[in-house]
């Protein structure tokens, strides 16, 4: 009993989770369109940079999740075996997200040098 609350607050805890991403990404999208100096990409790239680092914030969390389970994988019964690759699906997935958002932090990084020059 205890083990299915645990998955159903992870569960709701990560949708939560996601749709907050999901509105961010809009306020993102809208800056990246009205980006026109070198503040404005210097502010993308650090709103980037803050995503990447909270991305990986999660991938760790994902990560102790995924060692607990390794270490008591009998605690969770039948049921444990989705939970283990629900979680490194999670974790591929921050992993990736972070990556992206280091990525455009770079990005925008160049395009602010450019925007001086």
């Amino acid at each position: 009993m205890k083990t299915k609350l645990l998955i159903a607050a992870l569960v709701t805890s990560a949708l939560f989770v996601s749709n907050m991403s999901f509105a961010e990404l809009g306020k993102m999208d809208k800056a990246e369109v009205q980006a026109k100096t070198k503040f404005d990409h210097i502010g993308l790239a650090e709103m980037y940079e803050k995503e990447a680092y909270e991305m990986s914030a999660k991938a760790e969390e994902q990560k102790e999740l995924l060692k607990e389970y390794s270490n008591h994988s009998e605690y969770y019964g039948r049921h444990g075996q989705d939970f283990h690759s629900h979680h490194e699906a999670l974790l591929r997935e921050y992993e990736k997200a972070g990556e992206r958002n280091k990525e455009m932090a770079a990005v925008h990084r160049q395009m602010a040098e450019r925007a001086n020059n």
